[in-house]
């Protein structure tokens, strides 16, 4: 009889254990699925202005992968823009477009995805040399007579044939615009900007006296 219920109760509590157990996997396994879930809390830290022609990168971004991490990626081809598909790392090389490029950038994991935006503000600047002709239809100049340093927030000193001021600059319709004056008589040079990863940025177009039907002639400086 001791022995039937000795049995007994070693069964009891082989059993209770074993229900015990069952319940604090089950409990562990809620909270651990609790804790599954999208990507949240995702952003970018800091403002992204990028100095002209240059590459560079971003610091990783904030997120909270919800511990199941995933993969970054970009949600559309943006020209001269990456991003590291473990790291959420961005980088940018010279063939960055002139001005502000918004990046939208996806984080994906089995559970969801998560958005952001960065803003990408390629600011125009630098020194730029050359010259220009009297002849419209000529590419041909004999002379160094131009140089243009240019700020970034659209003010410019030019050096035209020796003289020194101080301009303004401006893109309208993808064309750069300098307006300047010198012995009371303006200036207008205009001027399409051409660069790349493999192409050292270079202007070139025509220099006239505002408010004239006529051409001053044709320019050209190269980046410094």
């Amino acid at each position: 009889m001791n022995t039937t219920s000795n049995i007994y109760a070693i069964m009891k509590k082989r059993i209770f254990y074993l229900f015990t157990a069952i319940f604090i996997f089950s409990s562990c396994a809620d909270d651990y699925d609790d804790l599954l879930k999208p990507p949240s809390d995702f952003y970018y830290v800091g403002s992204m202005p990028i100095p002209f022609y240059t590459n560079g990168n971003t610091g990783m971004p904030n997120i909270d992968w919800g511990n199941d991490i995933g993969t970054y990626s970009l949600n559309a081809a943006y020209t001269g823009v990456g991003v590291d598909a473990q790291t959420g790392v961005l980088t940018w090389d010279e063939n960055l477009p002139i001005g502000a490029n918004d990046i939208q950038v996806t984080a994906t994991n089995s559970f969801g995805s998560a958005v952001t935006n960065v803003l990408f503000l390629h600011q125009f600047s630098g020194q730029f040399i050359g010259g220009y002709n009297t002849n419209p239809s000529s590419t041909t100049i004999a002379a160094s007579n131009l140089d243009i340093t240019f700020n970034v927030n659209e003010t410019m000193s030019i050096t035209d044939d020796g003289t020194t001021v101080n301009g303004t600059w401006s893109f309208v319709a993808d064309k750069l615009i300098c307006l300047y004056s010198i012995a009371a008589v303006d200036y207008e040079l205009k001027f399409d900007l051409t660069y790349s990863v493999t192409v050292n940025p270079f202007l070139e177009g025509y220099k006239k006296v505002v408010g004239s039907a006529s051409n001053s002639g044709f320019a050209r400086l190269d980046y410094q």
